[in-house]
């Protein structure tokens, strides 16, 4: 009996304390006094708490089996040599692929004939014609945004649309046309080099006058003019006669305009206007931005177009001041103002940004 309390206590010190230890401890494998590390406690187990978030399950994207040396040269492919083209202003995406076509491209001194041959702005060197086009690093950083009061009588349309024949090569005049002296300025800084393209934001028809946007940045000119973008134009209407009431709901009401009905987003009579404006004239905002959206507008609505003028796009006012004809080079708050909803859903704010001079 004595042996075989001696072999019991032994084997309870190999459990340590907290096992049967203890007044009236239990033996080894029983469930009172303690456990055994094969055993398990009484009653279920109690669930952790999660600390923190949930943590978010990666989604597998191929990069994970990549060392981190191909993942870098996968970040250093470039884009596709027409797309380069078209940011760096020498052509819209079609033509510059005729461009590449016609063997016209040279990528650091080779000739490519491929559009989807992969570049790196800032660091190939593209010639086009033997013009080497400084895109790589000054035109992604410093494109050039202008804003012109348009006259009267001038097309929004490309200098090569006039080989084409139709209105442009029958009235002869285009918006670019105005930029010459900024071409020649061009010219005189950066000789040899190749001209960056201009791209008119929009269109205004050949007898609609006002604020045209106008700059070399072919993806800020598509954004601004895409209807997803939702940017207001504003437009006003000098009346042959006063508009009525009536007229002005008919107006606010919509129309078809090629097909499809549009509403503008605000319509005002300007009778009484602040401005000091004479009476028959009417405001109209636009969202749509359709072909003769306003004068389609107007004619459902039995309103006399006598002139129609743009004065807003966006959150950006034409200056009052500024001639016809003439234009002014953007300063970069400026053009954050065009895609700015907060300004253009403001008026008030608008309008003391106005006489404040920043528009």
């Amino acid at each position: 009996a004595a042996a075989t309390r001696a072999a019991a206590a032994e084997r309870a010190d190999d459990w340590g304390e907290g096992v049967g230890a203890g007044t009236g401890g239990a033996a080894p494998g029983s469930r009172s006094g303690g456990f055994l590390p094969d055993s398990k406690p009484s009653g279920p187990t109690p669930t952790p708490k999660r600390v923190g978030p949930r943590p978010v399950k990666k989604r597998f994207t191929g990069e994970d089996a990549l060392t981190p040396a191909e993942i870098r040269d996968k970040a250093q492919t470039g884009i596709r040599l027409s797309k380069a083209l078209q940011q760096l202003g020498v052509a819209s995406r079609r033509a510059s692929e005729e461009i590449i076509f016609a063997g016209r491209v040279q990528v650091n001194g080779f000739k490519v004939i491929q559009p989807q041959h992969p570049v790196i702005l800032r660091q190939d060197t593209i010639q086009v014609d033997g013009k080497v086009i400084d895109g790589g690093v000054e035109m992604t950083k410093q494109h050039m945004y202008f804003l012109i009061n348009k006259p009267k009588g001038y097309l929004c349309s490309n200098r090569s649309e006039r080989s084409g024949g139709g209105a442009a090569n029958d009235n002869g005049k285009l918006v670019l046309d105005l930029f010459e002296e900024w071409r020649e300025t061009f010219r005189r800084k950066y000789p040899g080099k190749l001209i960056p393209r201009l791209f008119t934001v929009g269109r205004l028809d050949v007898n609609t006058t006002g604020m045209l946007l106008v700059t070399t940045d072919g993806q800020w000119c598509q954004r601004v003019a895409h209807p997803s973008s939702e940017v207001v134009k504003s437009y006003i209407i000098s009346t042959g006669a006063r508009a009525t009431k009536n007229q002005i709901l008919k107006m606010a009401s919509g129309t078809d305009v090629d097909g499809v009905h549009v509403t503008p987003k605000h319509v005002e009579s300007l009778e009484g206007s602040r401005d000091g404006g004479p009476a028959n004239r009417v405001l109209v905002d636009v969202v749509d931005g359709r072909n003769r959206e306003v004068r389609v507008l107007a004619q459902s609505a039995g309103v006399d177009v006598k002139k129609l003028k743009r004065v807003r796009v966006g959150g950006l006012r034409m200056p009052s001041d500024l001639p016809i004809g003439k234009y002014i080079n953007l300063k970069p708050h400026q053009v954050g103002y065009v895609l700015d909803k907060g300004l253009m859903n403001n008026e008030k704010s608008m309008e003391a940004k106005g006489k404040m001079g920043m528009y």
